[in-house]
């Protein structure tokens, strides 16, 4: 009988947590009328972003071409410039009146909706894909090679020259296992002879491998379904573009790489991935990672973070190569690259693992190093090491002073 009224005095107390769970839920519900300007290029980001359930939305910039996007009923908007705290990089205008359900990113890592955060992670990697395809259509000289690898033979050698020959080696059997059936490739497998392969990776624990400098994970025929989580080490994203060895990022300790197959057409996103050092690596499945981000939240707001900043960073090279004046680009890619560098590093002198070359390449520059030299030194807080790699030796003072250049 005692038992009872306990009983009953403890479902008032539940009744009461439920608002409390509801608060972590996107419930707010913002109703904008046609024509209103929901977010604004260049202002700073609200603490939330939104999901539309009615309506449309367009999105526009005023420094790239034909970049207009529309956003209709089951669309994120407003969530990259949010959670990276960068301002907004596009205006995002109501064309119909619009109901948008309202997210808090604080609340991001109390969701246990799985169906939202696989959404919000699937729309990060669209968005990179469609930012990376405006990049290199920018950076490609011949517009053909949008949709045609340049050939094996000469990608590899480029590898080869630039100190990578388990890319180039991986590159030759990938071609040789793909296209053997329908081609002559005894040219591919002559140059093979010459080739070296770096020693397999030692695993180390579930699903933890130890692999060597050199080591290639894989290449931009050689389409891989893994994500690698960095516990330790670099890995550096490369393509070979107009006939050059270009880096697309590199990551450093806590940073995942994960390499889904471009849904669209553009073969400049298919990427090489190089161990830069020994490393460390765990290797997930997609499934894995999927699991991860739904029961970690601390994985899953570090990820939503990265890809995040990946957008913002390939949106700085996009500025980069429109401007006019060579140090300006250089001084734009550069602040792009420290958004990347500076994500999980909090050190105040970073060394880049960035040469002058890489710089040429990623800005398609026509100049000689000399001058590439003469004008990284001419920038405040950027010296030259004696392995001709950049250090940024105070980087928050790098954002500040240059922070205008990126507008």
């Amino acid at each position: 009988m005692n038992h009872k009224p306990q009983t009953t005095n403890h479902k008032p107390q539940t009744t009461n947590h439920k608002p409390q769970t509801t608060n972590h839920k996107p419930q707010t519900t913002n109703h904008k009328p046609q024509s209103s300007i929901i977010f604004k290029n260049s202002s700073k980001p609200e603490n939330h972003f939104y999901l539309i359930i009615k309506g449309k939305t367009l999105s526009y910039n005023n420094f790239i071409k034909d970049s207009n996007i529309f956003h209709k009923n089951g669309d994120i908007i407003g969530l990259i410039s949010s959670i990276t705290n960068e301002s907004y990089f596009s205006s995002i205008e109501a064309i119909e009146d619009c109901e948008l359900l309202e997210i808090k990113i604080d609340n991001i890592n109390k969701y246990s909706n799985n169906k939202l955060i696989k959404r919000i992670s699937d729309y990060l990697l669209f968005v990179l894909e469609i930012w990376l395809s405006k990049y290199y259509n920018i950076l490609i000289n011949n517009k053909i090679d949008l949709y045609n690898k340049e050939d094996t033979l000469m990608m590899a050698e480029i590898y080869k020259n630039n100190g990578f020959e388990d890319a180039s080696y991986k590159l030759c059997v990938s071609h040789i296992n793909i296209f053997k059936d329908y081609e002559d490739c005894s040219y591919i497998s002559e140059f093979l002879k010459y080739l070296k392969p770096v020693n397999k990776p030692i695993q180390i624990g579930k699903n933890i491998y130890k692999f060597f400098k050199g080591y290639c994970l894989y290449n931009e025929l050689d389409i891989s379904k893994d994500i690698y989580y960095i516990k330790s080490g670099k890995i550096g994203m490369y393509n070979i573009i107009n006939s050059r060895q270009t880096v697309r990022f590199i990551y450093t300790t806590k940073y995942i790489v994960n390499y889904v197959n471009p849904k669209l057409e553009y073969k400049p996103l298919f990427i090489t991935a190089i161990v830069l050092e020994d490393s460390i690596i765990e290797i997930l499945s997609y499934d894995d990672l999927i699991k991860r981000l739904y029961h970690d939240s601390i994985f899953r707001m570090n990820y939503l973070k990265l890809n995040s900043t990946k957008i913002i960073s390939t949106i700085l090279k996009i500025k980069a190569l429109n401007k006019k004046n060579i140090q300006e680009k250089i001084i734009v890619l550069i602040y792009s690259i420290l958004k990347i560098e500076t994500l999980f590093n909090y050190n105040k002198q970073i060394k880049l693992l960035y040469s002058a070359e890489d710089i040429k390449n990623m800005l398609n520059l026509k100049i000689s190093h000399k001058k590439i030299y003469s004008l990284l030194k001419n920038i405040n807080y950027i010296e030259i090491n004696s392995f001709n790699y950049i250090i940024v030796i105070d980087s928050e003072s790098y954002f500040i002073e240059y922070k205008n250049y990126t507008l």
